[in-house]
């Protein structure tokens, strides 16, 4: 079936090596990151001055979610703790590539 909206397609490849190789980077990028925020927008905007997101488009459509409101703080915080699953990480990823390939 031909969708005719649809102008490209993109495939993302994330190699076993690569993603192994970069969850060192990882853990420091989350421990860099605000705890909370006082607006969704400010969210939005720190994504993309992080260089996160890259398109603001995209940053008001997948960086809501990722953050609740805290009512007691009257501030966002991330809806889920990212360094609580730092243990299971590496396992994600290793043996993919033969799994795949």
């Amino acid at each position: 079936r031909v969708i005719k909206s649809i102008k490209a397609l993109v495939v993302v490849d994330v190699v076993e090596g690569t993603a192994l190789e970069a969850l060192p980077k990882m853990t420091q990028i989350l421990k860099n990151r605000p705890i909370s925020f006082p607006s969704i927008e400010s969210v939005i905007q720190w994504t993309i001055q992080s260089n996160l997101v890259k398109n603001l488009s995209s940053a008001k459509v997948s960086v809501p979610p990722q953050v609740e409101l805290n009512e007691e703080l009257n501030e966002y915080i991330w809806r889920t703790d990212l360094l609580a699953s730092e243990p299971y990480w590496k396992s994600w990823f290793e043996g993919l590539s033969s799994k795949f390939l």
